[in-house]
């Protein structure tokens, strides 16, 4: 799994994200045309993922990520919550600071095909407000062969032992869309090995910590590329009776 590009990007304010009615009184999950990223919660989560261990004493690399799921998810009823499981393949986009002897580090990664497994509890599709419980019970994803990283992988999530447990309410807006308020506070482990030759050179380790990480809706560029993605791909495969 290699690195397919490199960006600075800027990240705007959140606001509410907006989606379509599936046809059976809800919608779909995970939410695309929507993204998660870092969420600072008053004592407790800062909104960043982190790499410490490995790194000189008094040096860290801040990570603001982005999580964006894609039109092709397959949601099917199951799973340990007693309501759905939502399998995908997602792009994470990790925006890089470095602090201490890395001050001056700036970059912006983007990890493709990033597996995510989550679990949702029962909804009654056609209620007004939908409310239920929800997991990130898998996310794991890697980029090799990078100038800098001989390997950066992230692992995240129930499934490996990292509790990840979320909240998602869906509230019906008129005219067949749905706002989505929904976050996971996040259990996750960062490996990575730097390149010879370049700023991490020497280096290696292995970073456990949480973070909430919230949904928003996508930048409007993004969202446009969105809408014109989802004109050309197949419908999201009807996933079983919600």
């Amino acid at each position: 799994m290699g690195l397919i590009g490199v960006v600075l990007i800027g990240f705007p304010a959140a606001a509410a994200c907006i989606l379509p009615d599936n046809g059976s009184g809800t919608a779909d999950l995970p939410p695309f045309g929507c993204h998660y990223e870092g969420e600072a919660v008053v004592g407790g989560s800062t909104g960043k993922m982190y790499i410490i261990d490995g790194l000189l004493p008094g040096t860290t690399v801040d990570i603001s990520p982005r999580l964006h799921p894609s039109a092709g998810a397959t949601e099917t009823p199951g799973g340990p919550l007693g309501g759905h499981e939502q399998i995908d393949t997602e792009i994470l986009q990790l925006e890089l600071t470095g602090l201490g002897s890395l001050v001056g580090y700036n970059r912006t990664v983007t990890l493709s095909s990033v597996y995510v497994q989550t679990h949702s509890a029962p909804r009654v599709p056609g209620m007004a407000v939908q409310s239920f419980a929800t997991d990130l019970f898998a996310l794991q994803g890697q980029m090799i062969g990078d100038p800098d990283f001989d390997l950066l992988r992230i692992t995240a999530g129930t499934g490996f032992g990292m509790p990840s447990p979320g909240h998602t309410t869906l509230t019906q807006v008129g005219g067949g869309q749905w706002a989505i308020d929904s976050f996971f506070d996040i259990t996750y482990r960062i490996d990575f090995i730097g390149t010879p030759g370049g700023p991490f050179a020497g280096m290696s380790g292995s970073t456990t910590g949480t973070i909430r990480m919230a949904v928003v809706p996508e930048p409007g560029c993004l969202s446009m590329l969105s809408l014109g993605l989802s004109a050309l791909l197949p419908r999201r495969g009807r996933r079983g009776s919600k």
